[in-house]
């Protein structure tokens, strides 16, 4: 059995390269992989995660999936620090201190690949995020709230993906440094120039106020492990706000007590007779996993979100006949994804990667292992 070896600058060069046709690839990839586990009885076969803390502070964590045709496992170290978060979440930033690999074997155990994980959990988390913005018909206006890789993957792929279509990226972050650093590399690492019509900027360089800054926004795209909502429900609760829909992925807050999105405007949306009604379908707010959810997005348990309310990304592509409605919701309503990632997602885009890998001759390959 064949073994490939993909070190973190093996990914990142992977991923630095990717065409809009190996992009579309690791979005059926994922895409399937979220299908079986939401339609296909997948979820009953994943394992849960385990984590074991030691006195000095050092935590280990393992996280296993599993397919029909595959079982795999992340392994994620935290060192030591004060500085580190108490708790972590597969959608959640890389924070110093962090590693992690991923180990791919086939369906009876013999392994065919390992990975350097770091780059690709923050990439397959903001790929998650494109399942449904790829869609949208408005996409002209963007804001991105933090500067960290999530950050940066979630406007490398929107633009891969729709560049004809976006007119403003605009970075909200505390830390000026860091949005500047951020707007550097994107700029510097385009795999072509970066296109001359999207101005990409960072919030307070402009006259506009927060609140207008979101209001405008046709993509909403919140990446920050935010303790405090990131804006104000009233910024898209007033009636000048909801002239227009837009799309909002968070993916940042990983545990009960953090959140980026106002538990206000959670309710709001899942209201069937509220004022968003007739933008969102029959009041469902869309999560890659619904269990998880309940388990770990703050906003969404603070707000006392019904489970019913929350529709998975897999239950969405795993429908034959999706209602009109529906589609029209995804495309031009008011979505809101939440994100707190799942193991098949590691599993899905990792076995992609390795093909991509084979096919463009990067990594070390063993002829047996």
């Amino acid at each position: 059995m064949a073994f490939t070896v993909l070190s973190d600058h093996n990914v990142k060069q992977l991923l630095s390269e990717l065409s809009l046709n190996d992009t579309r690839e690791l979005i059926t990839a994922l895409q399937g992989g979220l299908v079986a586990y939401s339609c296909q009885n997948e979820q009953q076969y994943q394992p849960e995660r385990s984590v074991i803390s030691r006195p000095d502070g050092q935590r280990s964590l393992f996280m296993p999936a599993t397919t029909p045709q595959s079982i795999g496992v992340k392994i994620v170290g935290i060192a030591p620090s004060s500085g580190l978060p108490s708790a972590f979440s597969e959608a959640s930033p890389r924070p110093p201190g962090l590693c992690s690999v991923l180990t791919l074997c086939n369906a009876v155990g013999e392994a065919v690949g390992i990975l350097n994980a770091a780059e690709l959990t923050a990439f397959r988390t903001a790929l998650g995020s494109m399942l449904l913005y790829k869609s949208r018909k408005e996409t002209g206006n963007i804001v991105v709230f933090g500067s960290g890789k999530q950050a940066q993957w979630h406007i490398r792929l929107a633009v891969l993906l729709r560049a004809q279509d976006i007119r403003k990226i605009v970075i909200v972050n505390r830390s000026y440094k860091r949005a500047q650093q951020l707007i550097a590399s994107l700029v510097k690492d385009s795999h072509a120039s970066w296109p001359s019509h999207i101005t990409l900027y960072q919030f307070g360089e402009g006259n506009e106020s927060l609140e207008d800054l979101v209001a405008d926004a046709d993509a909403i795209f919140c990446t920050t492990p935010a303790t405090e909502p990131l804006f104000l429900a009233r910024f898209l609760t007033s009636a000048s706000a909801r002239r227009k829909t837009r799309y909002i992925a968070a993916i940042g807050s990983y545990r009960l007590n953090m959140a980026e999105i106002d538990p206000e405007l959670l309710k709001a949306i899942v209201d069937d007779s509220g004022i968003f009604s007739q933008h969102v379908w029959e009041g469902h707010i869309t999560v890659d996993t619904r269990d998880g959810c309940l388990k770990e997005a703050g906003e969404l348990v603070s707000a006392g979100i019904n489970p019913s309310k929350m529709l998975e990304v897999g239950r969405i592509f795993g429908s034959e006949d999706i209602p009109s409605a529906q589609t029209e919701w995804l495309e031009r309503g008011f979505v809101l994804y939440k994100s707190v990632g799942v193991g098949v997602m590691d599993m899905a885009v990792g076995h992609q990667l390795l093909q991509l890998a084979k096919a463009k001759g990067i990594g070390t390959t063993l002829a047996t292992f």
